[in-house]
């Protein structure tokens, strides 16, 4: 099994969210020392403008009652950075694509096993998060400890003998 196979994914979406409205999933990292989250905001009318993607984004950790911010992965809109914020929030740079921002953390030594993402979109629209979990301290095997519906494993490419020359 490879790293990927061995990994636990939580996903959330919010529809149709207005701009005072916030995606605010919940993602449980117990048993996984990893997390990749992506957070895709829809695609916007305003690209190349100086309308960052979202008003509020940010990733909170905390025991499932209380969250705090993580201030290393906490956005702001202003491209002199506040003490309580850790990134830029980006601008779009057109309004063909999704506008997706990754948060990559190691979750050993969190003050808490939950993580809470907050995100507040510039314009009317959909945002969902993708969580990927890794490094897992019992590896998922099946598709619901993996967090999907179905799980489906397999190579591509030809199979390679031992002691046989595949050069022309």
């Amino acid at each position: 099994m490879n790293f990927v196979e061995a990994s636990k994914t939580v996903a959330a979406l919010d529809e149709n969210l207005t701009t005072s409205q916030t995606h605010t999933p919940v993602i449980d990292t117990l048993g996984f020392c990893y997390a990749s989250i992506d957070v895709v905001f829809e695609k916007v009318a305003a690209a190349g403008t100086n309308s960052a993607v979202a008003t509020v984004l940010k990733l909170q950790q905390g025991d499932g009652t209380t969250y705090t911010d993580i201030v290393a992965f906490t956005g702001s809109t202003s491209t002199t950075l506040p003490a309580t914020a850790g990134f830029t929030i980006p601008t779009p740079t057109n309004t063909t694509t999704d506008n997706v921002v990754r948060f990559d953390l190691d979750t050993k030594g969190a003050q808490g096993r939950y993580l809470k993402v907050i995100a507040t979109g510039n314009a009317t629209g959909s945002i969902y998060s993708v969580a990927r979990l890794s490094k897992a301290e019992q590896p998922p095997t099946t598709a619901a400890q993996k967090g999907v519906l179905a799980a489906v494993s397999g190579q591509l490419g030809v199979a390679l003998s031992a002691g046989t020359s595949y050069v022309g």
